[in-house]
């Protein structure tokens, strides 16, 4: 029965995920603790290994549908490691409640501006339409650098930073930034995933029926997202924006 919900549970939240660009980790982890009562270095360690396949199937997807800017997604990754240590360090320095009250309430807003984006705005849909000009490489390494900090701050996953830039700075469609923001998490989960496993965190029991789930989701998220109009992805993107923003809102309340 253990299996099943789990099995169940990877397959519906990769599926959703993987079509908008995610990995789901940030529902991964809160659900293996309050749902399954695992210890929260536990819950992260099943969460990246469940991650890791989801973003690994994700990527093969939507390179069969050529949707991904492999060099943008490098770039994404450039700074990713140095932010997260700049977010950890600066959590020693700063209260984090009122600036994740802040990010949570970006988050909102930036996912208001998505509901309102006109189907009319032309988005770049190849990765031959979109150039590494010197804008496009400072946007994403400044976004890489951002999307570190919040995650050694937050927790929160940093394909969320990453997708807002592809969408909102660099004006790709959300096809294309969800298999680039795929193939950018495939490579840094991996590097998250070592230490864990080797301190013990990655308890298989929960892991292999979550991932088998996770690997069939994110089959499916991308076929989904194909056949799905880029108004409605954008407006699902937006609506996950909006929980993780009231999250941090919740966390900066709470914990204040």
């Amino acid at each position: 029965m253990l299996e099943l919900i789990l099995f169940s549970s990877g397959l519906l939240i990769a599926t959703l995920f993987s079509m908008i660009g995610l990995a789901g980790g940030s529902f991964i982890v809160p659900m293996m603790v309050l749902a399954f009562g695992l210890p929260t270095q536990q819950a992260v360690g099943v969460s990246l290994f469940a991650v890791m396949f989801t973003t690994i199937s994700a990527t093969l997807a939507y390179a069969v549908q050529r949707k991904i800017h492999f060099k943008v997604g490098l770039l994404l990754d450039t700074l990713d490691v140095p932010g997260a240590f700049l977010g950890a360090y600066l959590t020693t320095l700063v209260a984090s409640n009122w600036l994740a009250g802040m990010f949570g309430g970006l988050l909102i807003f930036l996912a208001a501006r998505m509901f309102q984006r006109r189907n009319s705005v032309r988005e770049i849909e190849t990765t031959e339409s979109l150039r590494l000009s010197r804008r496009v490489v400072a946007a994403t390494v400044l976004g890489s650098l951002a999307s570190g900090i919040v995650s050694g701050m937050f927790g929160v996953g940093g394909g969320v930073i990453d997708e807002l830039v592809m969408i909102l700075m660099l004006g790709m469609s959300i096809r294309l930034s969800a298999g680039t923001a795929m193939f950018g998490m495939a490579i840094t989960t991996v590097a998250a995933l070592v230490p864990h496993w080797l301190l013990g965190n990655v308890l298989l029991e929960y892991a292999v029926p979550l991932t088998i789930g996770c690997v069939i989701g994110g089959q499916i998220g991308p076929y989904l997202s194909k056949r799905t109009s880029a108004a409605i992805l954008r407006r699902i993107l937006a609506a996950v924006f909006v929980v993780i923003g009231v999250r941090m809102l919740l966390v900066s309340f709470l914990g204040g």
